[in-house]
């Protein structure tokens, strides 16, 4: 046996006592010391002083100076004495942007999405954008866009853009098997349910990038299992630039069937979608879709979630995403507004409006300390008040991602087996203080509050429902995975008993 002792000397705690700068001329002293945020009489730091100059960094390399260099360095005594030295180097423009030739991929599919030209003031965050859309044409396995030959004579800067070429066409295919409870059933015997679903894609047809792709998905509920009782099948059609702008266009056509043999319900649908995306870098994007669907079901009650709703849909999603990081955002704010119209002037039987908008806010109080809040209000107009909004486009409130403590849905009007009716007036607000533990080990501390109504004029502030709870996370490379227990307030809520949430990602 083996004992093993650490002695920890951890000497004195120093403090930063002045910054002295030298070289710049580009920023002022004074400039640049709110830049980089540095406070004399603050502890003394150092992962925090490298963390900041390599931001500053960013800054130079964002205004032409792509070979700027700061070098730092202390003197120890009682305190600590910074001394930072910055050689700007030359304010250099683009010169020639030098695409390596392919031959599947012509040199302008490639250039076309490079947003910066020659004569350009240098800008590392538009030479990083243009890597990032080169990566979503999904024509390239590796994107490498480095800085070529310096000429000081011009200051200029070559800029030398690198891929790899990616298969363009492939097949997969997956066989499952579950066990479970039907979807909308009260005491109901769990069934055995076999699914396979295969894919299809092409990345470059015509060697133009434009890229088509073909889902399909069929499944059978034991003892039938050679009989479909659910298949689906999806084409998708992309043309990344719609004339001279990037603007992608997805044409969806979509065929839908359903059948239950519990419920004696069937259900055939049939359509085309439509959407168009612009993207401005990654804080800003729109979206917007159009839908024409037709719907035959043979149902006595529209109530169900496996009726696909016949529609004449026309919406737009705005998302403004300011947040420092999107799997473990400490700072920052996202905006998501969603409008959409159905029926009216494009026909069909439902007329309504529906509009959803969110706003998450995250503020760092200090260290890994993070305060994070969202508000979440979604509401929906019929034109005639005797004909209601389709059961699937309702909306539901309750769960991993709303209210926590609650089952999944379960909030807000009910039918007479307790099941879940929908609404169409929604509003939640959560509150969360999110904290390291122990490595890769967080906690989180949360408040949800909210309801959900039948129409607006029906909302009550005495009718809004709380739960407190705590969470687990643990971080890994897709996002924090969590495990959240929320336990219902109130004394209409004292029988419930409180619910476990397994998810990745947080709630908001």
């Amino acid at each position: 046996m083996v004992s093993i002792y650490f002695k920890v000397v951890e000497g004195k705690r120093y403090v930063l006592k002045d910054v002295t700068l030298s070289g710049n001329t580009l920023y002022s002293t004074s400039e640049y010391l709110d830049l980089i945020e540095f406070q004399p009489g603050s502890h003394f730091n150092t992962f925090k002083i490298r963390e900041k100059l390599i931001s500053m960094l960013r800054v130079y390399r964002d205004n032409g100076y792509p070979l700027i260099n700061i070098l730092d360095s202390v003197v120890v005594a009682d305190s600590v004495s910074l001394f930072i030295k910055v050689k700007e180097g030359p304010k250099l423009n683009i010169g020639a942007v030098n695409v390596e030739a392919l031959e599947q991929i012509p040199a302008k599919i490639i250039r076309r999405e490079i947003i910066v030209q020659s004569g350009d003031l240098f800008n590392l965050t538009n030479i990083e954008e243009s890597k990032r859309r080169l990566y979503e044409t999904s024509l390239f396995n590796s994107v490498n866009i480095r800085m070529g030959t310096v000429d000081l004579d011009s200051s200029t800067i070559d800029i030398d853009v690198e891929v790899l070429p990616a298969k363009f066409r492939a097949f997969d295919m997956n066989l499952g098997v579950k066990q479970g409870y039907p979807e909308a059933t009260v005491n109901a015997d769990p069934v055995l349910s076999i699914g396979v679903s295969g894919s299809w894609y092409h990345n470059n047809l015509f060697d133009k990038s434009r890229r088509i792709r073909v889902e399909t998905k069929l499944s059978s509920i034991y003892p039938a299992i050679f009989i479909p009782q659910q298949f689906k099948l999806d084409f998708f059609y992309v043309e990344p630039w719609l004339a001279k702008y990037r603007i992608p266009l997805t044409i969806n056509p979509f065929y839908w069937y359903v059948e239950n043999t519990t419920t004696e319900f069937t259900n055939t649908a049939y359509g085309l979608r439509g959407i168009m995306t612009y993207r401005w870098f990654r804080k800003i994007k729109t979206q917007g879709l159009a839908e024409w669907s037709r719907s035959n079901a043979d149902a006595d009650s529209v109530d169900t979630p496996e009726l696909y709703q016949e529609a004449r849909k026309i919406g737009i999603k705005f998302t403004w995403d300011e947040r420092d990081n999107f799997f473990y955002p400490k700072k920052g704010f996202k905006l998501v507004i969603e409008p959409g119209v159905v029926g009216y002037l494009l026909g069909g039987e439902n007329d309504y409006t529906q509009l959803q908008t969110s706003f998450s806010t995250y503020w760092n109080i200090f260290s890994e300390l993070v305060f994070a809040h969202n508000i979440n209000v979604a509401m929906a107009f019929q034109r005639d008040e005797d004909i209601e909004i389709p059961y699937a486009k309702r909306y539901f409130l309750g769960g991993n991602t709303s209210i926590r403590g609650f089952e999944q849905q379960m909030l807000g009007p009910k039918n007479s087996e307790g099941l879940p009716l929908g609404g169409n007036f929604r509003f939640y607000t959560n509150f969360e203080l999110r904290f390291p533990i122990y490595k890769i080990l967080g906690g989180e501390l949360f408040v949800d509050v909210g309801n959900l109504w039948p129409e607006m004029k029906d909302a009550k502030i005495s009718d809004m429902q709380t739960a407190l709870g705590v969470g687990l996370t643990i971080d890994t490379p897709i996002g924090p995975a969590r495990i959240d227990y929320g336990i219902p307030m109130g004394t209409e809520n004292a029988n419930k008993t409180g619910q476990t949430h397994i998810a990745i990602a947080y709630a908001f």
